[in-house]
């Protein structure tokens, strides 16, 4: 063999080789690949390419302006004009509120542009979106000893490539900033399954963890909104991203030339960092939460422990603060905090008395104003914090139409006098119901643990997860519940640790463990074969967007109180236990149809699904 083959030959391997040490940090084993895939896949189905809620036209418009060099806001290329909710004054001109975002999407929105350059968008995105459809098939491939894997599924997605193509009508190609910013949240939304899986793959069994990723994926509106330009994918992912991080920051053993558990640890802190740079006030919260339990529960406080975690912290800092500086001015002062600075400087001042009295405290307002200005922040957390506990003790009412109940079909009005389409959180995911296990593992518990369990890792990502959801409710229960919220998608990260939650339940995780053959029939069988029954009741009886809406509370809080009554017994054996697997399935399925009919038909969008094959089952509907 020649020198140079074996130089290419050399080339190829290490080529190879990097390629898996990627594909193993990203996704983890060939289950992680095929859930991203498959979630992709999924998101693209409910996919409208064009604005589902008015904030989108600032974003698509940030991201218009900065393609051409500008920071600020200088040409509403999307939208009526750049006054839309999002944009926000300053001293010369307008600035969107989510720059973090804006910047992550620059890269897709020039694969868009190369895309344009060569073939028909919309046939090349339809492209994309089938070969990632058959890479699922072909990870499948390897999981299952059926032959014929590959040739079925790939004939299929040969099939379904057609009759898209066949369908076809051409996108508006000067959309590509609008397209970028939903590629870019439909891929980061993409990995909440994978980190939830390889989270829950090492606390428990590996098809635990996929029926877990399943429910999260199916069983809340993740699909609904991943490919919305909102934060609330991009929590999803973050919030699961630390609680993976946390875990394995006590579970792994120091590698040979780098300490692995202070390397996860210092992670957890980046990824809040980094979060920051798309929504301050909520990276401000986990940041608290995650400190409060990271440092009473880790092994090693050392110095250089410390000083390795807050580096990597204020590293992931710097694009946060770098974009404070350009465009606020100030660097702990983000763009979507512009409409609250006379509130905060109401907050943060020294008040002294007349005449005198001001001029002998000057010396000490100087002195403070520094430290004013840095736990500005914190304070105003702390304000916001405590106005919710004081929304759950004085206003329960509140609480109720929040997290249980919205409404009733027979006044579907909200305090506006328009339908009302707000689900609550157990209306959006009625599997949660299960959660009403905790109860007794919580009784059973109720003397407290030892110290070893205190420390251990399992702990610590509970705490996390618990302490999480209490304070985002807190945190919001000031200002819900709003109209035309959907899904409370304010209280976002509620329903993936959520989902965390009651799998760590006995009774779920050991049903799920058993049962999980019964779980996936009884999901399947309820989407397709009672989706048909939905579709003919909503269609036939429902008069109006809000009655329809009340439908689905009704069906989900339907399933949500026997589930819950289950889950309250813990029983996961004989019958029970296949009980407890159709209850699970129930919910999940019922989920997963509602953000389908919401995406084909409740919200059409003036017939903007992406697959042209969507689109004609919708216009199918509305001739029915």
């Amino acid at each position: 063999m020649s020198l140079a083959a074996l130089r290419d030959r050399a080339h190829g391997e290490s080529t190879a080789a990097v390629r898996r040490t990627l594909a193993r940090v990203l996704f983890g084993d060939r289950y992680g690949r095929l859930l991203f895939c498959c979630a992709l896949c999924l998101f693209g189905l409910v996919w409208r390419t064009d604005v589902f809620i008015n904030d989108t036209y600032t974003l698509a418009n940030g991201l218009y302006s900065l393609t051409n060099g500008e920071v600020g806001l200088t040409d509403a290329a999307y939208g009526p004009g750049l006054e839309t909710p999002g944009a926000y004054p300053v001293s010369d001109g307008l600035v969107a509120r989510n720059y973090g975002a804006i910047v992550l999407a620059v890269p897709f929105w020039a694969l868009l542009e190369a895309l344009t350059a060569v073939a028909s968008l919309r046939v090349a995105l339809v492209g994309l979106w089938c070969l990632t459809l058959l890479a699922a098939v072909i990870q499948l491939d390897g999981l299952v000893d059926t032959d014929g894997v590959v040739l079925g599924g790939g004939l299929a997605v040969l099939a379904l490539f057609v009759s898209n193509v066949a369908l076809a009508r051409s996108l508006p190609t000067d959309a590509t900033h609008l397209y970028a910013l939903q590629l870019f949240h439909m891929t980061v939304a993409a990995f909440a399954p994978v980190l939830l899986y390889r989270l829950l793959s090492r606390l428990s069994t590996r098809r635990v963890a996929l029926a877990a990723a399943v429910v999260l994926v199916l069983g809340t509106p993740l699909s609904l909104w991943a490919p919305v330009p909102k934060r609330h994918a991009i929590t999803t992912t973050v919030v699961l991203g630390v609680a993976y991080t946390l875990y394995r920051s006590r579970t792994e053993p120091d590698g040979a030339l780098f300490n692995t558990e202070r390397s996860f640890r210092a992670l957890a802190y980046a990824l809040v960092g980094l979060y920051a740079w798309v929504h301050a006030p909520e990276a401000l919260l986990l940041l608290v939460v995650l400190f409060a339990v990271d440092f009473p529960t880790a092994v090693d406080n050392s110095v250089r422990t410390l000083a390795v975690v807050t580096s990597a912290f204020v590293l992931s800092l710097l694009p946060f603060v770098l974009t404070n500086v350009v465009v606020t001015g100030s660097p702990i002062t983000p763009p979507r905090l512009l409409n609250r600075g006379a509130e905060f400087g109401a907050s943060s001042g020294v008040r002294g008395g007349s005449g005198g009295g001001t001029s002998l405290l000057a010396p000490l307002t100087s002195l403070l104003s520094p430290v004013l200005s840095l736990t500005r922040p914190f304070r105003l957390l702390a304000r916001e914090l405590i106005a919710g506990v004081t929304v759950f003790r004085s206003t329960p009412d509140v609480v109720y139409h929040t997290l249980v109940r919205s409404g009733d079909a027979a006044a579907a009005l909200d305090v506006s006098g328009q339908e009302s389409v707000n689900l609550t959180v157990l209306e959006s995911a009625p599997v949660l119901g299960a959660l009403a296990g905790g109860i007794p593992a919580v009784w059973r518990n109720r003397r407290g643990i030892t110290t070893a369990q205190r420390r251990s890792a399992t702990t610590a990502v509970d705490l996390f997860a618990v302490l999480t959801v209490v304070t985002v409710a807190l945190l919001y229960a000031n200002r819900l519940p709003l109209h035309a919220q959907v899904t409370v998608r304010y209280l976002f990260p509620v329903y993936p640790l959520g989902v965390y939650l009651l799998v760590r339940l006995p009774v779920v995780r050991e049903t799920l463990d058993t049962h999980w053959r019964l779980f996936a029939w009884a999901t399947a069988v309820t989407t397709f074969i009672g989706g048909q029954l939905l579709v003919v009741v909503v269609f036939w009886t429902v008069a109006g967007l809000g009655e329809a809406f009340q439908l689905h509370a009704l069906l989900a809080l339907a399933t949500a109180l026997p589930l819950a009554v289950w889950a309250l017994f813990g029983r996961s054996d004989g019958v029970f236990g296949r009980a407890g697997a159709i209850l699970l399935a129930a919910p999940t399925a019922l989920t997963a149809l509602f953000v389908l009919v919401v995406a084909v038909e409740y919200y059409p969008i003036g017939d903007s699904q992406f697959l042209p094959t969507v689109r004609a089952a919708a216009e199918l509907l509305d001739l029915l």
